[in-house]
């Protein structure tokens, strides 16, 4: 054999051990890149959906925010019971002859809260006589209507007082107030 024709078989051995080499080294590699490329696209396409999704449970969060404050101050709260002595407890203010003179509750019959409806909510009328300065009476009033159970102003009956010989104004009024509650019994009954 010619040296040019070991040569030429020397050359194309390394060449092919090169070549044989390269690919064992390289083509796990290159399998490697690939399904990683694979993988961060897949985690890409879920990153984008996770945003959308942050971005739907955001509106969400502040949809469920907007509807909590409304019902806290929009909506009253009908409680299983009428809770009259806590009602009272509540709404009593000191007679101290100043700003008022005299305060007194009488409770009546529980009746329906909706005469003739389906409804099995009750109602209990609450009926406070004052004799106090008006900015009294109204902050009783306003007391009862920030309370965060249900309540029905029924009537407001308000006279001037104005003795002869006193320079202070008072008024007698009779607030009339239903408690409306919803006992559980008369909802399983119904």
């Amino acid at each position: 054999m010619s040296s040019s024709k070991h040569l030429r078989i020397a050359i194309l051995a390394v060449v092919i051990v090169v070549t044989v080499g390269g690919l064992l080294l390289v083509w796990p590699s290159y399998r490697e890149a690939k399904a990683l490329n694979h993988q961060a696209a897949l985690l890409r396409t879920k990153g984008e959906g996770y945003s959308i999704q942050s971005e739907v449970i955001d509106r969400l969060t502040a949809d469920l925010d907007e509807m909590t404050r409304r019902v806290e101050t929009q909506h009253k709260v009908i409680p299983e019971s009428a809770d009259i002595a806590g009602l009272m407890r509540v709404l009593s203010m000191p007679v101290d002859g100043v700003t008022i003179r005299d305060q007194t509750f009488t409770t009546g019959q529980p009746k329906e809260a909706v005469v003739g409806g389906d409804l099995t909510a009750m109602a209990t009328p609450l009926t406070i006589d004052m004799v106090a300065r008006f900015d009294s009476i109204f902050a009783l009033i306003q007391a009862a209507e920030s309370l965060d159970r249900l309540l029905r102003v029924e009537s407001l009956n308000i006279v001037c007082e104005h003795p002869e010989g006193e320079d202070e104004l008072f008024v007698s009024a009779s607030v009339s107030l239903d408690v409306i509650y919803d006992p559980p019994g008369a909802r399983e009954g119904g």
